[in-house]
């Protein structure tokens, strides 16, 4: 048996469902039995694991989970990682939670906000350790051709021949960046660009297929397939030269064939709120990475390939725009968006809607987009407020507040009780009366029964029992020592005779 990590979907189920103390007992079996994938699996459960995860690993050193298992797949639980950001919000004190701790954990609930394509709460962004700096981003990349590789300078530190060397098929790539808006909506200044083209030059950076987790980012260094060498600053643009591994033919083929033309800089930005708008005053890239099309981020490109030094790839000439309307009308625009399919979410994030917006523009209603976000939970709701209604009709109060309503049908049941409490008490006196004729005795027989009695108990199941206490010998003994002239009624007994009298005395029966 294994647990893997589900990537591919999430869950809505409320977060106050999902059973955390069952999670912790799988997975603790999991890593007990040595199962594959279990400790991948705690690590991935939890926002921080303060210990080595062994078979020793106790549920106080995890802290925050947010993922439900099904089966055997860890499943993301959307509002699991919002709980967790709550509570990390709220745990400045925790004595059981170093400073570092909580940057791990911050920085874990980050990634899952990204995935989930989330705006984190700034407590989060704070509690990663640098604000809202605290966060790595991506900036992105597609081939054009405004540019020759030799355009771009090569840092002082490189040595082009060395990286080519032995290499019978050497392949070199530039990349643009432009300032201004990225699809996520932040403004990415020119001295946040030119911090990267510094950064190149200074030292470097590597590029590898897709981004590393954030949270390996310290201790992890996967192999390249580009090395980033060079670095230009021109006209509000960025040109970054690289240089493809010897060991890459893959990505080689892919570039020449356009498969592959998107890049996406990885690293983490400083901001600043300007107007109302989030610009990105300065960037520390951590590497330059070949992702897949359509991811969001600032709009990139590969504008130039070079193999041996030499320009294979021709200079495209950009199209002659259209007159008016900045070349292009409503429909154009339109049909240039279904050409390209972009996700909601580029669109939304490039225009600046919030989901407000775009629900209130569309004029759809709770009960279409409710189902969708979270089903599970409004069909709940749904059958509450059906009992609720139902609950109105029978006390007379359709159309009534809910909270009258639940008052009204408390008040109903506290009747019911009451008026059943009663009926028990006058059989209850009637049947002692019947059967204990000595009148003082009465009440010690009663507090003796009661307690034998269930709830709803009728006049048959009282006679029963008020016989089978009277039948037991140290009942009867205390009673005879305690009231002059006791009579022991002739009662049944377990055999369905009656108990003789005692003493002598003389019998007064009753029938029962």
């Amino acid at each position: 048996m294994a647990l893997r990590i589900a990537r591919d979907r999430t869950s809505n189920r409320p977060w106050g469902d999902v059973d955390k103390s069952a999670i912790w007992q799988r997975l603790k079996r999991a890593l007990q039995e040595q199962e594959e994938g279990a400790a991948a699996a705690v690590r991935e459960m939890y926002a921080v694991v303060k210990a080595e995860v062994n078979a020793d690993l106790t549920q106080a050193d995890c802290w925050g989970p947010h993922h439900e298992i099904q089966g055997d797949t860890l499943v993301l639980n959307r509002n699991g990682v919002i709980a967790a950001a709550q509570a990390l919000a709220g745990a400045r004190a925790e004595p059981n939670l170093t400073p570092e701790q909580r940057r791990t954990a911050a920085r874990h609930l980050l990634r899952h906000y990204r995935e989930l394509e989330l705006e984190p709460p700034e407590s989060l962004r704070e509690a990663a350790g640098q604000g809202a700096e605290g966060e790595t981003v991506r900036l992105s990349a597609m081939v054009s051709g405004e540019i020759r590789v030799e355009d771009v300078p090569l840092a002082p530190w490189v040595d082009l021949e060395a990286l080519k060397a032995g290499d019978p098929d050497p392949l070199e790539v530039v990349v643009e960046i432009p300032a201004g808006r990225s699809k996520r909506g932040w403004v990415y200044t020119p001295q946040a660009l030119q911090q990267i083209v510094g950064e190149v030059m200074s030292q470097g950076l590597p590029g590898f297929l897709g981004h590393q987790k954030p949270e390996d980012v310290d201790h992890e260094f996967p192999e390249p397939v580009t090395h980033w060498v060079g670095a230009l600053w021109r006209d509000g643009k960025a040109y970054i030269r690289g240089v493809i591994d010897p060991a890459a033919d893959k990505l080689k083929r892919w570039l020449r064939a356009k498969a592959v033309r998107t890049v996406s800089i990885f690293g983490v930005p400083t901001l600043r709120q300007v107007g109302g708008e989030t610009h990105v005053v300065d960037y520390k890239p951590l590497s330059i990475d070949w992702t897949p099309l359509g991811r969001a981020g600032m709009p990139t490109a590969v504008v130039a390939m070079g193999e041996m030094d030499a320009i294979t790839a021709p200079a495209v000439q950009p199209a002659e725009p259209k007159e008016g309307g900045n070349g292009m009308g409503v429909q154009d625009l339109l049909a240039e968006l279904r050409k390209h399919r972009p996700s909601v979410a580029q669109i939304a994030g490039e225009m600046g809607w919030k989901a407000e917006d775009v629900v209130r523009e569309l004029g759809v209603k709770l009960e279409d987009v409710a189902p969708v976000l979270a089903g599970e939970q409004w069909s709940r709701l749904q059958a509450a407020e059906k009992a609720v209604g139902e609950m109105a009709r029978l006390v007379g109060m359709e159309g009534a507040d809910p909270d009258r309503v639940v008052k009204r049908v408390q008040q109903a049941l506290e009747a019911e009780q009451a008026a059943r409490q009663a009926q028990r008490e006058q059989l209850l006196e009637k049947v002692v009366g019947e059967m204990v004729p000595l009148q003082a005795a009465r009440p010690l027989v009663r507090r003796l029964v009661e307690p034998r009695l269930d709830e709803n108990a009728d006049e048959a199941a009282i006679r029963k029992a008020v016989g089978e206490m009277l039948q037991q010998d140290d009942v009867r003994q205390a009673l005879e020592a305690g009231f002059a002239g006791w009579v022991p009624p002739n009662v049944p007994g377990p055999d369905g005779g009656g108990r003789p009298p005692r003493n002598g005395l003389v019998v007064r029966r009753v029938r029962i």
